[in-house]
């Protein structure tokens, strides 16, 4: 929308006005539609080992280990060795520093996890949250567009348990737990139980012996993580550095080279969740939160748990199922975490995971770093376009899963030229989420004096009397009046605009300051009579027999038109498309988190602008 460049401009300033942090504009790595992101398993090889502190450090990932530069995401383990202090390693994309815990330790406590973090830049970064430690990085593969293999998310399932010393095991895993032939890689979640000395297990291809680390443990301690383990020959092989213990690996998913499976889309690292976990199961809901769509099939998320009345283990598996698996061991008191990637269930409005603990009660934090869709609803990521586009095809996004088309000119008064080609062209989105392929999108105004044309009655266009409930409009610059304002504008769309079967697409209006508004200037009550006139297009557009309304704005925008809006105003409650400008989709999907634009509204989409063309997120 060339309207909504205008937003953009204006939606950083907005934005620094209200406190709200702004972030940088979008880069190469907040490219249009990540979603295509496949996953290519490499040799698990050391990529960075150094010291690390309070400070963030950034480590450059792309372009080394075999990692190429159009990298969007990598797969990495992460150990953190000899720190002086009690604490968490935080690894998160270059240049964010959200509030999470990647892993979690004890003064002199060597531990590691498995991260799958976004690439801004080619790079990632560390920190810690307290004192100094040695850090090792072991990159295990990477996410790109283009070439690479799909996921498949499994019902976790135990695929290997036995005893193992210094001398390799080979653990066939193809044919296993679901895991088929052309399996490339698989994610396992490794458990050591009971080992008779401390050092670390590793988990590498059948037949190959790096120098990585998987998991470190002391004697005695049970301890897992996830790793993602290219197989060769359909096998994994598995290793103590010292002594013996017995491992467990339980499988989360794999990867082909089939079309069929599921694409990777990364995200800043989010928190979704964090409440009580106890020994019954409770369902978390991730679709909807941190930008997870409700088409996703598995999310990748670290899961911590915190404050554990006593030892035990948390299990945490796609909601409905409670196979006997463990995601991480704990004992009593000691924060600890550990990477799932586990498959989500229930309908597309409402995915969810499930987590328990095997003994009393604790504190689980669910961060997302990113989530897998399935391929076939190609980038399952949006576009919106109108009039500025023109009627040229060429001009247009390409590849989108649902399109928005905005039936208006430059003013809510005028028709969009190019509606028919563009109408074809959201008709032709490849879908594969829960968004209509094809909404539209009109314009709302309300320039009351500087109006060409202004009501005097209660009557539509066609003749029919309105029912009003700001009274009887007499021509008056008043309440009554603003809102048949907004109906006649919302009924010249419904049925004079060439829209073919409007009762059969969603509808979003388009609030935002670059039209014209009454202000204090003009009136006392200029923002009711605002409202007044936003309420008289929804009440045209349900006239005209559409099922779906919803607002299109910024929260700092919207206020500054209407103010609040009340319970009694038909506008409460209706979804909400957001917008963030050039701040990308990173954004965009963290905004899919937030709060609509009224009280009791769902976010359904968000908007961001990638090289001059309007992309959306679905957050539903």
């Amino acid at each position: 929308m060339r309207l909504h460049r205008r937003l953009a401009l204006v939606l950083t300033t907005a934005l620094v006005a209200t406190g709200v942090a702004v972030v940088a504009p979008a880069t190469a790595a907040d490219a249009a539609a990540p979603a295509t992101g496949r996953y290519t398993p490499i040799d698990t090889t050391r990529v960075w080992s150094g010291a690390l502190g309070t400070t963030p450090k950034a480590v450059k990932i792309a372009g080394s280990a075999g990692v190429p530069t159009n990298a969007t995401a990598v797969v990495v383990n992460v150990e953190v060795a000899k720190p002086t202090a009690a604490g968490y390693v935080r690894v998160t994309p270059a240049g964010k520093d959200a509030t999470v815990a990647t892993q979690d330790f004890a003064a002199g406590q060597t531990i590691a996890n498995l991260v799958t973090v976004r690439l801004v830049n080619g790079s990632i970064q560390a920190k810690l949250s307290a004192g100094t430690a040695s850090g090792y990085f072991d990159v295990a593969g990477y996410y790109a567009d283009g070439a690479g293999a799909t996921y498949t998310p499994l019902d976790a399932a135990r695929v290997f348990s036995g005893p193992v010393g210094t001398t390799p095991v080979p653990v066939p895993l193809a044919g296993r737990g679901g895991i088929p032939a052309d399996a490339t890689a698989v994610a396992v979640n490794v458990e050591v139980s009971g080992p008779t000395t401390a050092g670390y297990v590793r988990v590498t291809p059948a037949g190959q012996d790096p120098q990585v680390v998987t998991q470190l443990y002391s004697a005695g301690q049970s301890l897992s993580n996830l790793a993602i383990v290219k197989l060769v020959g359909g096998a994994a092989q598995v290793k103590l550095s010292k002594g013996s213990g017995t491992v467990f690996m339980d499988v989360a998913g794999y990867y082909s080279n089939a079309s069929t499976g599921s694409v990777f889309v990364p995200i800043d690292t989010t928190r979704a969740f964090a409440g009580a976990v106890s020994t019954t199961a409770g369902t978390v809901r991730l679709s909807g939160v941190a930008g997870v769509p409700g088409t996703a099939t598995a999310v990748v998320a670290n899961a911590e748990v915190t404050k554990p009345t006593t030892a035990g283990y948390l299990r945490l598996t796609p909601a409905g199922q409670d196979p006997q698996v463990a995601t991480q061991l704990f004992d009593a008191g000691r924060p600890v975490a550990n990477l799932v990637m586990a498959k989500v269930t229930g309908s597309s409005v409402d995915r969810r995971v499930q987590a328990k603990v095997s003994r009393g009660s604790a504190q689980l934090h669910l961060d997302v770093a990113g989530y897998f869709l399935d391929g076939s609803s190609g980038t399952g990521f949006g576009a919106d376009v109108s009039w500025p586009q023109g009627g040229s095809p060429s001009d247009y996004p390409v590849g989108q899963a649902f399109g928005i088309v905005g039936v208006n000119g430059s003013l809510p008064n005028q028709d969009n030229p190019s509606l028919a080609p563009q109408l074809t062209w959201a008709a032709g989105s490849t879908g594969g989420t829960s968004q209509p392929a094809t909404q539209l999108y009109v314009l709302a105004a309300n320039p009351g004096k500087a109006a060409s044309v202004w009501p005097r009655t209660n009557r539509d266009p066609g003749g029919t009397t309105v029912t009003n409930p700001y009274g009887t409009c007499t021509g008056g610059y008043d309440q009554a009046c603003s809102f048949m304002y907004g109906y006649t504008r919302a009924y010249e769309d419904t049925h004079t605009r060439g829209v073919p079967n409007p009762s059969s697409h969603r509808w979003w209006i388009d609030v935002e300051t670059g039209l014209s508004w009454l202000t204090a200037a003009d009136a006392k009550d200029h923002q009711t009579q605002n409202r007044a006139d936003i309420e008289g297009m929804v009440a045209a557009l349900r006239a005209a027999g559409v099922s779906t309304v919803g607002i299109y704005s910024t929260g700092y925008q919207f206020s500054q038109i209407v103010g609040t809006v009340p319970t009694s105003s038909p506008l409460r409650g209706l979804p909400s498309w957001l917008a963030v400008g050039e701040d990308g989709v990173a954004a965009a999907q963290k905004a899919c988190s937030g709060a609509g634009l009224t009280a009791g509204s769902q976010v359904r989409m968000v908007q961001y602008v990638v090289d001059d063309q309007d992309r959306d997120v679905t957050c539903v």
